[in-house]
């Protein structure tokens, strides 16, 4: 594996989470270069729902660039009800079960945990392009998952990404709170 570019695909990721934070339309295009990158490197490292999830965040960066307009600020920050959320963790569960049943891997650790992250991502990817607040929460838990994931496969400095994403997802679901409150007040 190309270390070199597991560090690049580092850097944009993280470059796609601040500005996700900030709400800068601009995340969505470093996201998609860290997602090609990450691509092959989760493939060739034996994880193929990571790799598959990649092609997803992919055609999700080209949908928040469309969806949040030249200015990110017209696409306000918004909570999802209770019951969005019933129904997106049904589906996380349905989605799961049917891909380990297709891939014959309903004991495997790693495989449940590489399927459960990728469609919690899938999921979760879709609730930022919306500007769902909840979304953060979700990702708080998704990154220290994949984490432990990657520090299994090997992979060391994606491992870490996801460590600091953790935090930073955190950091953003403040930020999009503080952004949802001041929307609220004018």
């Amino acid at each position: 594996m190309n270390e070199t570019l597991e560090a690049l695909a580092v850097v944009l990721g993280l470059t796609y989470l601040l500005l996700a934070i900030k709400e800068k339309r601009s995340c969505w295009i470093a996201g998609a270069m860290a997602s090609a990158i990450f691509m092959g490197i989760f493939w060739q490292a034996g994880l193929p729902m990571q790799g598959l999830l990649q092609v997803f965040y992919i055609a999700m960066a080209a949908l928040g660039w469309w969806r949040w307009g030249r200015d990110s600020s017209t696409t306000p920050v918004h909570r999802a009800p209770w019951g969005y959320h019933g129904m997106m963790l049904a589906c996380l569960c349905l989605l799961t079960l049917v891909t380990l049943l297709l891939r014959q891997t309903l004991t495997d650790l790693q495989a449940i945990v590489d399927t459960a992250s990728s469609w919690a991502g899938v999921l979760a990817t879709w609730m930022v392009a919306q500007k769902k607040l909840e979304a953060w929460i979700y990702w708080i838990v998704i990154d220290a998952l994949t984490a432990g994931l990657y520090l299994n496969a090997g992979l060391l400095a994606s491992s870490a990404l996801y460590t600091v994403y953790t935090a930073l997802a955190f950091i953003g679901w403040k930020q999009w709170r503080q952004s949802l409150r001041l929307q609220q007040r004018s």
